[in-house]
């Protein structure tokens, strides 16, 4: 039978994060929920909050530092996470690198890097002490190679993240910690669906002509995939990238 975990999910007021939690919430682990949408927060909480053991929202800009400092502060005993997904992350803009700034980069390291840097962080020392933690990082098929659906920015930001997991995994697997990521392809969670619906049907027909499925994928699928390195004996797999990409990868 497998453990309960403590799960802290960023992110998860929709997409595939929010799909994670209700997964998670049905095998009865204890959630803590954070996203910066009050109230997309508070209805994902309340559907959960039947089937979870317990869940804990926490409204809060993972941007903010001292913000997610202080929450973990008030965390009691046996209530620190055993397992992080770092889902807060992403940028729909297909721009041209001509049209990109350094603060562009910035913004994009902060929201894609660094707030995932920032949980790690605060997970690891009780996660080493314990001898036992599972973090994963939701990465991108843009960080593997290049971005049709997004820009330069962004595939850095994510090539980076990818860097991070690497390096966390050989540092903590002596301590009885993973990390991975899962790298998605394009998924139709509701900020894509809405650009994609937002382009022409030839910018639509040029783009699904690079996906060899030749089409989206879809938030149970990609929150499928995350679950095994989340909860469940997945203890010798550390430093992987699972793509989900539809083939956008080999």
């Amino acid at each position: 039978m497998n453990r309960t975990e403590n799960v802290l999910i960023t992110g998860a007021g929709a997409g595939i994060c929010a799909e994670v939690a209700r997964r998670l919430a049905t095998q009865g682990h204890r959630l803590i929920l954070v996203d910066r949408d009050a109230a997309a927060l508070t209805a994902v909480a309340r559907e959960v909050g039947a089937a979870a053991l317990t869940v804990e929202p926490w409204v809060v800009d993972v941007q903010d530092v001292a913000a997610v400092e202080r929450h973990f502060a008030a965390l009691g005993a046996g209530e620190r996470p055993t397992a992080l997904l770092n889902g807060v992350g992403g940028d729909a803009r297909r721009r041209p690198v001509t049209e990109l700034c350094e603060s562009d980069l910035l913004d994009s390291f902060l929201h894609n890097v660094v707030t995932a840097f920032t949980l790690i962080r605060l997970v690891v020392p009780e996660m080493t002490t314990q001898g036992y933690g599972r973090i994963v990082n939701l990465a991108s098929i843009a960080g593997r190679s290049y971005s049709v659906f997004s820009n330069a920015a962004y595939v850095t930001a994510k090539a980076a993240l990818l860097g991070l997991t690497k390096q966390y995994a050989w540092e903590l697997a002596p301590l009885g910690v993973t990390v991975n990521a899962v790298a998605h392809g394009p998924i139709a969670t509701d900020r894509i669906a809405a650009a994609w619906r937002a382009k022409s049907e030839e910018e639509r027909r040029e783009l699904t002509a690079q996906i060899p499925v030749g089409r989206l994928g879809t938030v149970a699928e990609a929150a499928h995939l995350v679950l095994p390195f989340l909860a469940g004996p997945s203890g010798f797999a550390t430093g992987a990238v699972l793509d989900v990409s539809a083939g956008m990868a080999i």
